[in-house]
């Protein structure tokens, strides 16, 4: 899930929201949806109508909600069909349709999947005026200029990474705390257009070092927070599933700016 939201995951609000969402029982009911063609998020509208009124008027507790399903989904190895079907019942309007059966990737189609999303990203980025590229969501999330800032800085985190995991044995890997990188860094300052291009370009080398591995050194492990091996082939698909969060948060972001 985006760092946007490590905040509020830490609430009380957002644990119960969580308890609701991430359960095994739960998710059989996402995956029916999803069978058929609606969107998962539909199956927490009569909870949270009964249980949880005030995300009437909390649109940052309705945005986890749907970051929360999706991470419930992806974990599962559903992908995005329709980043916005319309959803009844009044609380949510719209959500993510996921694929009807999970779709297991290989780590050759996640890296193909890594090399596409800047074409992707620069695709969604067209919809958007240039003046509205500062501009942010309610509630909580990034501008366009950030999104891509962001994505281009993780990226190289991403490569320093994987070359520490290679060269040794079991280096400590740190989290990142996007919100506050995203600050210390000023996004909103930086130029966008080169943002993307930069990104273009380091996300192009990454992918070429990903497909020089071999299957021993794709096994390779770092320690995540301490607490957390990693392989390369786990933080390759943490890349993938940063990357789709981020498109489809651009997606939402065109639809409430009117732009889709």
């Amino acid at each position: 899930m985006h760092s946007r939201f490590d905040q509020f995951r830490k609430t009380e609000l957002g644990g119960q929201l969580e308890a609701l969402i991430d359960s095994g029982d739960r998710y059989i009911e996402f995956a029916a949806l999803s069978r058929a063609g609606v969107a998962a998020i539909a199956a927490i509208v009569d909870d949270v109508k009964e249980k949880f009124p005030e995300l009437a008027t909390d649109i940052t507790a309705r945005q986890f909600c749907g970051a929360m399903v999706a991470e419930v989904m992806r974990r599962n190895q559903h992908q995005v069909v329709r980043p916005r079907g319309r959803v009844s019942g009044g609380i949510f309007a719209y959500g993510a349709v996921f694929t009807p059966r999970p779709v297991a990737l290989s780590f050759a189609d996640r890296v193909v999947h890594l090399r596409a999303t800047p074409r992707q990203l620069a695709d969604r980025i067209r919809a958007f005026p240039e003046p509205v590229w500062t501009r942010r969501p309610e509630g909580t999330g990034f501008s366009v200029v950030e999104h891509l800032c962001h994505l281009r800085d993780l990226n190289v985190i991403a490569g320093e990474r994987i070359r520490l995991v290679v060269t040794l044995p079991l280096p400590p890997l740190s989290s990142v705390d996007g919100t506050a990188l995203a600050k210390q860094r000023a996004y909103q300052k930086q130029d966008a257009k080169a943002a993307l291009s930069a990104f273009r370009r380091f996300r192009s080398d990454l992918c070429d070092e990903l497909q020089s591995l071999s299957g021993k050194q794709r096994l390779r492990c770092g320690v995540r927070d301490e607490v957390r091996r990693m392989s390369i082939d786990d933080l390759v698909t943490e890349m993938y599933e940063h990357d789709q969060t981020h498109l489809l948060e651009l997606d939402e972001l065109a639809a409430e700016f009117e732009l889709a």
